[in-house]
This record gives structure tokens, C-alpha cells and sequence, in this order.
């Protein structure tokens, strides 16, 4: 007796019929075009981080599946057809409006910061500039959400560290006074009065100090633009520094000499060097010196405060960027009520 044969898969089941199958459809013209754009991006930051960092491929990675999601939500009625509909003011205005309003996350989460929504979409508008720049495309910039501040620790906080710096000095006769302390003194000093970030305290040179009658009057750095200033040309920022600080500068300035003389070669000209007991004293300390050192003493003063069973709501924080944001959240407010 003749049967029908019946097809069997790999693994021995029956193939299901060709006519039951039914055709899934493709992505749109638009996240193809899209992908294709992000493959350059993957290429290029594969080969040169410096161009695209890993952080910013994350991010772009990371607005392209919030298109993807968006656009079946409903953006506009042409949206999909292609990059350039895609990335159309009336389109990036409603992507931009459900980002704002929690449509496109994958997981629910608990409640955010507010400043955090305005640090989303900044980030997506950079994105979607970077896309529409690789595309070729024009792209109509949407305003970007006003910069605030993330909420800082105390303003006490910044206190206790110059209170601590003094009485680690207090302990010390000026001639005996090791390097160390007096270069925290005027480190911090220069921090109360200038709030560089590392990278700027670590590239400061001696010719950025402006000095009049043999003591330190002002100082100037380059500032990196950052945020929503990315991109633009840094300028120089003299600032004028506080009595103290002249003072603890000034005291650095004689003892920094003394570090240089064993050195063979060019003599360093930047303003902060490290110095003993580190074996390589007299060398430029670089940001992760700075950091460690800043460490080692916000620590001090937790301890300090643990043991005077002081309530305080927050810790004293232990990395420089957490305390310079709290020192210029603190400025912007006293330039607010001015």
C-alpha cells in the first residue's frame, strides 16, 4: 500500500506546511537605515576609542532600541520610511516626549531624580545629533533641558575637611611641617577657591599662577567643557584666590625646590609634585595620586566623625568630583541670592 511521505526535520518531527506559515515582517526602511548607521559606529569604535568611547557607543546602542520601540508606538504617520522621517522634528519631538514619559524603558524601576530625565534626553538629543551627522542628514536641534545639579552632600562637609587639614598642621612647627601637609593645604586651598576637576588640578602649571609681590595672586586654567557644553572650544579661567589660600600657596611654592634637586633632566613645571615618603617625590603627581590623597583624608575625617557619634545624614564623601559639585552647587546658590 502506497502512503503519502511525510518530510521529518532534523530532529525527526513533522515540517510544518509552508502555507501555515506566516510571513513575519521586517524592520522599517528607517531602523535599517538606522542599523547601518550604527554599524559605522561599531567599526569606528572598535579602531579608535578616542573618536567613539565605548560609553558613547553604549549610548547610541541604547537610543536606537528606544527608536525601535517608539515608532511602532506611534511617532509619525511616515516615521518609518526612512532615516531622514525618522529623525523629522515632529518625530524626534514625540520619541523625545515618551522617553520623557517612561513609554520606552524594558523594566519598571523605582523612583528617579527628576534631574536624571533632563540628563536622559540631553543624551538622546547628542545621539541623535551624532546619527544625523553620520547620515548626512539635516536635523533640527531641539531646545535642551536647562543643566541642575544632581543633589550634593552637606556644604558642612567641605568644613570639615579644611578643619582637619588645619589641625594636622597645628601639630607640626612651619619648618618641621611635613610635604605632604603643606601641599593638602594648598591643594584643598585651590579647591575651595577655584573647583577644578582632577584632570584640570593634575595638568596646572607654574605659569598659570599670576604672582605679585613674591605671593600667589590668581590662577588660571583651561576648563573642558562639559554637558551640554561639549564641543565648543575651552577658554582660560583666571580666578582670583582667597587670603588663606595666597598663604598655603605660597608655603608650597618655597618647599617645591627642594623636591626638584635630585631630579636629572627637565625640571617639571607643573605646580603639584609628589612627595615623600613616595620614592618618586619631585615627579608631577598625576590624577589618581590626587585622588588617593583626597581619599585618605575624607576618611580621616569619617572617622573622626564616627567617633564623635555625630548624626550626620550622609557620609563625608570619598571622591573629589562628589565634593567639587557639592562646593559649586553651594557657589551657584550664594550667586543666586546675591
Amino acid at each position: 500500500m502506497n502512503s503519502t511521505a511525510r518530510h521529518l526535520s532534523a530532529s525527526g518531527d513533522p515540517v510544518t506546511p509552508a502555507v501555515a506559515l506566516q510571513a513575519v515582517p521586517g524592520p522599517a526602511p528607517a531602523l535599517r537605515q538606522l542599523e547601518r548607521i550604527l554599524d559605522t559606529f561599531r567599526t569606528v569604535n572598535r579602531g579608535n576609542k578616542d573618536v567613539v568611547s565605548d560609553s558613547r557607543m553604549q549610548q547610541l546602542e541604547w537610543v536606537a532600541r528606544e527608536l525601535a520601540l517608539a515608532l511602532p508606538l506611534g511617532l509619525t504617520e511616515s516615521a518609518g520610511d526612512s532615516l531622514a522621517d525618522l529623525l523629522a522634528p515632529d518625530a524626534v519631538h514625540a520619541y523625545l516626549l515618551y522617553g520623557r514619559g517612561g513609554y520606552l524603558r524594558s523594566a519598571p524601576i523605582v523612583a528617579t531624580d527628576p534631574t536624571s530625565y533632563d540628563t536622559s534626553e540631553r543624551i538622546r538629543i547628542f545621539c541623535l545629533e551624532r546619527i544625523a551627522e553620520q547620515a548626512r542628514l539635516p536635523f533640527e536641534t531641539p531646545d535642551l533641558p536647562p543643566w541642575r545639579l544632581r543633589p550634593t552632600v552637606s556644604p558642612h562637609m567641605a568644613k570639615l575637611i579644611t578643619d582637619h587639614l588645619a589641625e594636622e598642621a597645628a601639630q607640626w612647627t612651619e619648618v618641621d611641617r611635613p610635604d605632604a601637609i603643606v601641599r593638602g593645604l594648598a591643594m584643598w586651598g585651590v579647591m575651595c577657591d577655584v573647583l577644578p576637576r582632577l584632570g584640570e588640578l593634575e595638568s596646572m602649571l607654574l605659569e598659570d599662577l599670576t604672582i605679585m609681590a613674591k605671593v600667589p595672586r590668581t590662577i588660571t586654567l583651561i576648563r573642558q567643557p562639559q554637558g551640554g557644553l561639549r564641543g565648543k572650544m575651552p577658554e582660560p579661567e583666571t580666578w582670583e584666590l582667597s587670603e588663606t589660600t595666597r598663604q598655603h600657596l605660597n608655603d608650597w611654592l618655597e618647599r617645591r625646590p627642594r623636591l626638584i634637586t635630585r631630579l636629572h633632566g627637565t625640571v617639571p613645571r607643573h605646580l603639584w609634585l609628589s612627595v615623600p615618603p613616595n620614592p618618586d617625590s619631585g615627579v608631577p603627581i598625576n590624577r589618581r595620586g590626587i585622588s588617593k590623597w583626597y581619599k585618605k583624608v575624607a576618611d580621616a575625617v569619617q572617622v573622626k566623625q564616627d567617633a564623635a557619634d555625630v548624626p550626620e545624614e550622609d557620609l563625608v564623601p570619598t571622591r573629589w568630583e562628589t565634593m567639587r559639585r557639592t562646593l559649586l552647587a553651594q557657589q551657584q546658590a550664594a550667586e543666586i541670592t546675591a
